[in-house]
């Protein structure tokens, strides 16, 4: 979480890089202005597509049910933590960059809900300006969070001068940031 420029694509792009150095799977999506919940279900199956995941329900059935209440979106869920937890992976990540463009509370109940069931081969990154509604303090007092706020993404004076004159590689000591899959 830092404001813009400071780098959490970057920090975000070289998390998904050790991932697939780990032949991990990786799926990312880019948030927009205009997502609702519908949308940003679609954006995340259809970055899960090239798994083949083992859906119970076919995601294009799932998404025409979301319009159907809450009952609904808990199926979402569940049909989405079950499609993970049988996918044959070692390790995958789910990205959602830009997280603040969305406005909707229904896709912060769907990532609220995800994290809280995201089998344990799973993990998930976010890149934001700012907090999401999402229950951080909690996740951080069980340790189920890491953080990378903006002084943690700031360069440092030698970051600058290796920039400035291109005598060293600048993003050196983002790369130290760089999430190791167990």
């Amino acid at each position: 979480c830092a404001p813009a420029g400071f780098g959490k694509t970057v920090v975000l792009t070289q998390t998904v890089r050790s991932f697939e150095a780990a032949e991990a799977r990786v799926a990312w999506v880019s948030a927009d202005e205009d997502d609702d919940l519908h949308r940003f279900l679609a954006c995340l199956c259809a970055a899960l597509d090239p798994f083949d995941l083992p859906w119970r329900l076919a995601p294009e059935s799932l998404l025409a049910s979301l319009h159907e209440g809450s009952e609904r979106r808990a199926q979402a869920v569940d049909e989405l933590v079950g499609a993970l937890a049988s996918a044959e992976v070692e390790r995958g990540l789910l990205v959602v960059d830009d997280l603040h463009r969305i406005e909707d509370p229904a896709v912060f109940e769907l990532l609220e809900a995800l994290v809280a069931r995201l089998p344990p081969a799973w993990s998930i990154a976010i890149g934001t300006r700012v907090d999401p509604p999402l229950p951080l303090l909690r996740w951080r007092a069980a340790g189920e969070l890491v953080e990378f706020r903006q002084d943690d993404l700031r360069f440092s004076a030698t970051d600058v001068q290796a920039l400035v004159t291109g005598s060293a590689r600048p993003v050196a000591r983002r790369s130290s940031l760089t999430f190791r899959p167990a």
